[in-house]
């Protein structure tokens, strides 16, 4: 595995970390060759293990892995999420593997690319006008709550959940949220970890995209970043929608990540 799927895949990890340590629900802990952080939310897919170590190609230590995710975060109708790193299997994520994340109930939700920048290029168009704040009260984590739930389609309530909690903005990580004409429209977070900003939560309301707000944001974040850690690299998982902005800003695929989960 090259130092760059490793710097994106460390970030994502301690992004999960946090989240679950700052909630009384959370589990955080190494188990053999997989690594549980787990906010403990119903949001399942918060409730999440991941490979910490490249997988033997017998079936066996695959199989022995999942078995043991699931019994720290399985059971008593839990649900959960293995946030499997392709590039941990030799041979990748093929049927096989997937017949082996269904027996335990785990089924394939979706592919996120990991992708990697060094340094986010000079602007090359005006950059859309934007108040951006960052999240430092309730109210601000209500909003950045509220764009996250719309733009991914997740229940308003897993979001409060997720991000409705003041120890989370503290520390190395942040949140912003853009609002235009006094209205919030779009959000972005950054974790600083492995040497890179880790970019999350990147969205914005349907009625307010392709305005060029998201960019805004990102630009912003990473800029942020760079002034209080010297640190230029970024990192991101990208949705389908997303992606085409990320590669048109220079970001580059270096893993992808299937998520499986019950």
């Amino acid at each position: 595995m090259d130092a760059g799927t490793e710097i994106v895949e460390q970030n994502l990890v301690e992004f999960f970390r946090l989240i679950a340590r700052v909630r009384p629900s959370g589990d955080v802990a190494e188990l053999e060759g997989v690594s549980i952080a787990s906010a403990g939310i119903q949001f399942h897919m918060f409730n999440a293990a991941f490979f910490s170590r490249p997988v033997a190609q017998n079936r066996g230590d695959l199989e022995a892995r999942i078995v043991e995710a699931d019994r720290r975060l399985g059971g008593a109708g839990r649900r959960w999420a293995f946030w499997a790193c392709e590039e941990r299997l030799a041979k990748g994520i093929g049927r096989k593997e997937q017949d082996l994340f269904a027996r335990r109930g785990l089924h394939f939700a979706y592919r996120h690319p990991g992708m990697i920048l060094e340094r986010l290029p000079a602007e090359s168009r005006e950059q859309a006008a934007l108040e951006i704040r960052r999240v430092v009260d309730r109210q601000a984590r209500l909003s950045f709550s509220h764009i996250n739930s719309v733009a991914f389609r997740i229940p308003f309530e897993w979001c409060l959940a997720l991000y409705d909690i003041e120890g989370l903005w503290q520390g190395d990580f942040q949140g912003w949220v853009g609002y235009h004409n006094g209205e919030p429209v779009s959000t972005a977070a950054t974790l600083v970890s492995a040497g890179a900003a880790g970019l999350y939560a990147v969205a914005t309301l349907p009625e307010h995209r392709r305005k060029g707000y998201a960019e805004a944001l990102v630009r912003y974040s990473v800029a942020r970043v760079e002034e209080t850690h010297g640190i230029q690299q970024s990192i991101l998982q990208a949705t389908q929608e997303g992606a085409p902005l990320y590669r048109r800003l220079g970001y580059r695929t270096v893993t992808h990540f299937s998520v499986f989960s019950t």
